[in-house]
């Protein structure tokens, strides 16, 4: 069946793609105010090598198609959407953090949403969590608040939201490691740096190359767009590409988000000079504390690989139409 994916999220907006879903429902990324500086470089264990190389299967995607993994934290398992968008370590709704033990509450925090909203949360420190054979240490967990998730979530028979994933993986887990997210072959790799993914085959020399920005709190990078320059975050927690632009005199975002005249579709869309072709957007108004320019979404995701250095930062994209991703060793 084709037409609208059913299920939305404000970071997540881009083209139409073939889904089946039970409800309309869109979600939008949250931004933070502030960030804690952590030392959360991935050990793998039961290997005394220097480097580290470590897949991690994507179990399944939300309803809102954020790809979702498994972590484990005090010998427990959780269910995490990655969520890029999404400026910290974890989050977790408040009745699985009372569950667990090793916590120890350190601050609250101002968090605002894309409708300007300001919420206060609590956050907690905790020892480690593990994905797969890495053990992320010094991890500050914050506690979602799922009253929150209604301003970023879009339902479009006026229903409510579905309930969602345990809780959620933010980039600042991954800012002193690498991260590859492969959509297409439902995979997550971590690993100590892009010699490393070279090493396993990945033919880096394919991928287009561009600075990867961190400096405001968001992974963002430069595209070249008709309209001129246009300085894009990068949002795994959204469902569509999304454009910050005004809507008409009256008009509620509700409304606007599902109107097919919202889209505006570039006919070109360039990172580093290399044109991705036809990108669509979705035009909504973002009201956030700094100013987005735009989102790219999980549309985007599903049509490209995305490697993430961090520490470099340095960004690699790989359209999965193009020549092999990887070689045979």
């Amino acid at each position: 069946m084709e037409g609208k994916p059913s299920v939305l999220h404000y970071g997540n907006l881009l083209s139409w793609i073939t889904m089946r879903f039970q409800r309309f429902l869109v979600s939008i990324f949250l931004l933070t105010c502030s960030c804690s500086v952590q030392q959360k470089k991935p050990q793998a264990t039961k290997t005394e090598k220097p480097t580290y190389f470590v897949t991690v299967p994507i179990d399944k995607f939300s309803e809102i198609r954020t790809p979702c993994v498994t972590i484990n934290i005090d010998d427990r398992a959780f269910s995490m959407e990655l969520d890029l968008g999404y400026r910290g370590d974890l989050k977790l709704a408040k009745e699985f953090i009372d569950s667990i033990g090793s916590k120890e509450s350190i601050r609250q925090k101002i968090m605002y949403n894309f409708r300007g909203r300001e919420l206060i949360t609590n956050q907690y420190r905790i020892p480690n969590i593990k994905i797969q054979n890495a053990t992320f240490t010094k991890i500050v967990l914050q506690e979602e608040v799922r009253e929150f998730l209604k301003d970023t979530t879009f339902v479009r028979d006026g229903g409510e939201p579905s309930p969602r994933e345990h809780g959620k993986l933010g980039w600042e887990l991954f800012c002193n490691t690498t991260l590859l997210v492969d959509i297409k072959n439902s995979q997550l790799i971590m690993c100590d740096s892009p010699g490393t993914l070279k090493q396993h085959g990945y033919c880096l020399e394919n991928f287009t190359q561009t600075p990867l920005l961190l400096e405001r709190g968001l992974v963002e990078i430069e595209t070249i767009t008709p309209e001129g320059p246009l300085r894009c975050m990068l949002d795994t927690g959204a469902t569509w590409n999304i454009l910050n632009r005004s809507i008409e005199e009256g008009k509620s975002i509700d409304q606007a988000i599902w109107e097919p005249e919202n889209i505006l579709e570039y006919p070109f869309f360039k990172i580093s000079e290399k044109d991705f072709g036809k990108i669509p957007f979705c035009r909504i108004p973002i009201q956030a504390p700094i100013r987005i320019d735009g989102v790219l979404g999980m549309d985007f995701f599903q049509e490209n690989l995305v490697f993430l250095d961090f520490t470099g930062k340095v960004a690699y994209f790989h359209p999965y139409s193009s020549e092999p991703l990887k070689q045979e060793l």
